[in-house]
């Protein structure tokens, strides 16, 4: 993923289980999973998942699937009529829209003996809403760069080394406009947008407790910032389809683009060129970036709370995770399970500046308005990077349609 990236993927039909399935249609043998879905290879991929997790005499669990930006729509209303599935699959970021229908797992994890330390901290918190545990996380990363090492080497650009600082980002990018090409791919995806201004300079519209501070002036610098670049020919205009940036970097229209682990097999196997990773560059607050990932969760509705918990301990066990990161599926939450992701991936020096990159990352936390936030970047984020407006006019049309 991208995370919207996976929605842009065909549309599927719910597969196993439709949306008109009640919780009185499962039992303690026999529970449904709903999870997004963005194409036949990744069905098969989570379909051994869900087979996985009644082998060792686990309940049987049937995937209902839908494509990312579909899937929170349908989820909501099941949540809301009575028909939701008992294991849920939720995003970290969005965590928080769904306390309200989700179990607190923690007493199930103490009961189980669950081994939580060995999940990825920053994983394991971007599960976590006031305190409590909503998900145990399969997968996990931070935000950072691909760039194409061909087309840096063709423009003479020095390649990123982890910790590159704005500086030195900006320096690249002159050298890309110096020989008529673009440097980045700009985007106004909520997780993206939001790394590249924290790198930038700190701001934040999400405070680290989850509060919106959505008329954040150093948030609104960052916007103006990248604008810049956007004026200048170095960075492209932002564009409302969430894959631009992507294509445009697979296509060798740019030179670097914005993105998580989870995206980085998955563009190995369309670009024809090798690819390089890089963290965010670092500015006036030093080296950071936030990171996000998804886990699997119980709804309020299951009936069978403790089965299921027995199903997502083995969903997001060792060996699946293992195995997911062996397909390039997920950059496995638990730490474990991490070097079989880089051995899969085969791309030089990814486990050198993932590590970095991790480190300097912090969970980018959820808020009940999330949502609601991530399409008003992409209806008002545009017009400020792509210089209709500045940063501070555009997070104060934003901050009034939020209270609204």
């Amino acid at each position: 993923m991208s995370a919207t990236a996976v929605g842009a993927a065909m549309v599927l039909a719910l597969t196993g289980c439709s949306s008109s399935t009640g919780t009185s249609s499962q039992s303690k043998d026999s529970l449904v999973w709903s999870m997004w879905i963005s194409g036949t290879a990744d069905k098969a991929a989570w379909q051994k998942v869900a087979d996985g997790a009644g082998a060792d005499g686990g309940p049987k669990v049937t995937i209902q699937g839908s494509p990312f930006n579909d899937y929170w729509t349908k989820l909501r209303t099941q949540l809301g009529t009575g028909s939701a599935p008992c294991i849920v699959t939720v995003q970290s970021l969005r965590t928080a829209n769904y306390t309200d229908v989700l179990r607190p797992i923690d007493e199930y994890a103490k009961s189980a003996g669950t081994d939580l330390p060995a999940f990825d901290s920053a994983a394991l918190d971007g599960m976590k809403v006031g305190g409590k545990l909503y998900a145990l996380p399969y997968d996990t990363g931070p935000l950072m760069m691909f760039y194409n090492k061909d087309l840096f080497k063709e423009v003479g650009a020095a390649a990123p080394k982890p910790g590159w600082t704005v500086a030195e980002f900006e320096a690249a990018a002159a050298k890309f406009k110096a020989a008529g090409k673009t440097m980045l791919g700009s985007t106004v995806e909520d997780l993206n947008l939001e790394s590249m201004i924290l790198g930038y300079n700190g701001g934040r519209v999400l405070t680290s407790d989850g509060r919106l501070d959505a008329e954040n002036p150093q948030f609104a610098q960052g916007l103006d910032w990248i604008s810049s670049l956007v004026k200048k020919g170095e960075a492209t205009q932002a564009s409302s389809d969430p894959s631009a940036d992507n294509n445009a970097f697979v296509s060798k229209q740019v030179g670097l683009y914005t993105d998580g682990p989870w995206g980085l097999l998955d563009q190995k196997a369309k670009a024809k060129f090798p690819i390089g990773v890089a963290t965010m560059p670092s500015g006036t607050s030093g080296p950071s970036s936030f990171s996000a990932g998804s886990g699997f969760g119980i709804s309020k509705q299951c009936k069978y709370p403790e089965q299921a918990y027995r199903a997502i301990e083995t969903m997001t066990s060792e060996k699946t995770l293992t195995s997911l990161a062996t397909q390039g599926r997920a950059f496995p939450a638990r730490t474990a399970a991490q070097k079989a992701w880089y051995d899969n991936a085969g791309i030089d020096g990814a486990d050198s500046v993932f590590p970095v990159a991790q480190k300097n990352a912090t969970p980018l936390p959820g808020n009940k308005q999330s949502d609601q936030l991530s399409q008003l970047f992409v209806q008002y984020g545009i017009q400020a990077v792509n210089g209709q407006g500045s940063g501070a006019e555009t997070m104060k049309s934003i901050a009034g349609q939020l209270a609204q």
